[in-house]
């Protein structure tokens, strides 16, 4: 989404829904590759795909009725909570270089 506000020019409500439709194209790529290889869990897969189906209804309707002054700052918000959730894995090759 930032790269089609940066590079494209593009609003947030537009940019948001580029990347939505981006995402669903790269979810059914993956779809067949799992599906090609056999390790499709099935239970798993559906129960996350209804639950991204439902969060995507209620965001993008909140999202339309909001506009960017709530898009903006939780962009924000979410960003950094997933940038300390992956350094605070252990694990993390960053962490592991510095010696952490």
């Amino acid at each position: 989404m930032l790269g089609f506000v940066s590079l494209a020019g593009y609003g947030i409500l537009k940019a948001t829904a580029h990347t939505k439709f981006l995402n669903f194209g790269s979810n059914i790529g993956a779809f067949f590759v799992f599906l090609l290889s056999g390790v499709v869990l099935w239970k798993v897969g559906l129960t996350m795909g209804v639950g991204q189906f439902l969060g995507a209804q209620v965001g993008s309707r909140y999202a339309m009725a909001k506009g960017a002054k709530i898009i903006k700052p939780l962009l924000v918000i979410v960003s950094i909570a997933l940038a300390i959730r992956l350094l605070a894995d252990p694990a993390h090759p960053l962490r592991v270089w510095v010696g952490l």
